[in-house]
């Protein structure tokens, strides 16, 4: 985990209370997701950019406000898939704010800084007065306090480091679908259809290559995701199916940020309808069942909470069904889901590499499964 801490130049408190932290972190790896820290550090936009173009960095841990240079580094981190720590360091108090608000800090907040502030992981304060003040500024409600050991002997240099590295990694366990590279997404894909088939003979030898070539931290950010987007049976079925094991990894432990009531969508929606049993007719057929199956699918797509859960689930149930496929794309037409079921069936493959035998129509990647796929994506997003 690399981070890069971005500091006012003039301001020597920052840079001290920086060099501290990264010194008393070069002890911590073990506690560490990836077992690895590196501290970097920039106190001119010159220099963070060419950190961030030429390295990857995992977080951008900003320190102070009022920056207009702020937002030209959030802009190029968020191009990056870099995440954003904020410390704002008192900068943020009523009493900082309403100096000189009209002309300085209103305009400041309208451009960019409300925004930064929003769209950061997490914000870290130094104290329980300054943590009240964020609270009621209402910004961002992910507020950790860490007491700065520079001006209180109630923390040392080392339970400083402690604690902001725990919230580093945390920002790195949230919504770590989006960590994951093409290839390592093509793995987990292959996961799931190990999970679902219960037999490693329906993977090709790429898809079993792909998942023998998971890295320990793919791993632990697909284990974290499985878990909460409630497939860690598939998951688990899957490394059983393979006689592979990560059984060091136990996301149900892994502290994360999750997205708020007000915003939760998919598995941390109250009024999401189940999907309902697929079961056969007296002839042996799924047909009536399936397309009732898929219409409450849809239902979910068309209020933005189609999961990741219900992917896989519609995975195992199109691999046991028996469907007369004239019927069920009649009644896909009559009741307008056709359009759906050709992007779900992109979806199919694109999350469970679903094969074109079970497919119940043509794939077609449009701009509707980009919508899908974005639901699915999204679905433990927090900003």
């Amino acid at each position: 985990m690399r981070i890069l801490h971005y500091y006012t130049a003039s301001d020597k408190m920052s840079k001290d209370y920086i060099d501290i932290l990264s010194k008393a972190m070069t002890e911590l790896n073990y506690l560490s997701g990836d077992s690895c820290i590196e501290n970097v550090s920039a106190s001119s936009l010159h220099d963070a950019l060419k950190v961030v173009r030429t390295s990857v960095v995992d977080i951008i841990h900003l320190h102070g406000c009022w920056r207009d240079s702020d937002f030209m580094l959030v802009r190029k981190a968020k191009k990056h898939a870099t995440r954003i720590v904020v410390s704002p360091h008192g900068q943020l108090e009523p009493w900082v704010i309403k100096q000189d608000y009209l002309k300085k800090h209103l305009p400041r907040i309208i451009a960019y800084q409300k925004r930064i502030v929003s769209d950061a992981f997490a914000i870290v304060v130094m104290g329980r007065m300054e943590e009240e003040c964020m609270k009621r500024l209402g910004w961002n409600s992910r507020i950790e306090v860490v007491k700065n050991s520079m001006i209180t002997d109630t923390i040392t240099d080392k339970d400083m480091a402690k604690k902001m590295l725990s919230i580093y990694n945390k920002v790195m366990d949230s919504h770590t679908l989006a960590l994951l590279n093409d290839e390592e997404r093509k793995a987990f894909a292959a996961l799931i259809k190990a999970g679902v088939t219960h037999d490693q003979r329906w993977l090709s030898d790429d898809e079993k290559a792909s998942i023998s070539s998971l890295s320990s931290l793919a791993w632990r950010r697909i284990k974290i995701h499985a878990f909460h987007t409630s497939i860690s049976d598939t998951i688990a079925d899957a490394e059983s199916t393979l006689m592979i094991s990560h059984a060091e990894i136990r996301p149900e432990s892994v502290p994360c940020y999750l997205p708020l009531e007000d915003k939760r969508r998919g598995l941390f929606s109250k009024e999401l309808k189940p999907l309902p049993a697929v079961i056969a007719d007296d002839k042996g057929y799924h047909t009536d069942s399936l397309c009732k199956f898929i219409k409450i699918l849809q239902k979910h797509a068309a209020t933005g909470q189609l999961t990741f859960k219900d992917i896989v689930e519609t995975a195992r149930q199109m691999r046991r069904a028996l469907v007369d496929e004239i019927a069920f794309n009649e009644e896909m037409k009559i009741k307008g889901l056709d359009e759906f079921v050709v992007s779900l069936m992109q979806i199919m493959h694109d999350y469970t590499c679903m094969e074109e035998g079970f497919m119940l129509a043509s794939p077609k990647n449009n701009s509707h499964t980009k919508k899908l796929a974005s639901m699915i994506d999204n679905e433990l997003q927090i900003i």
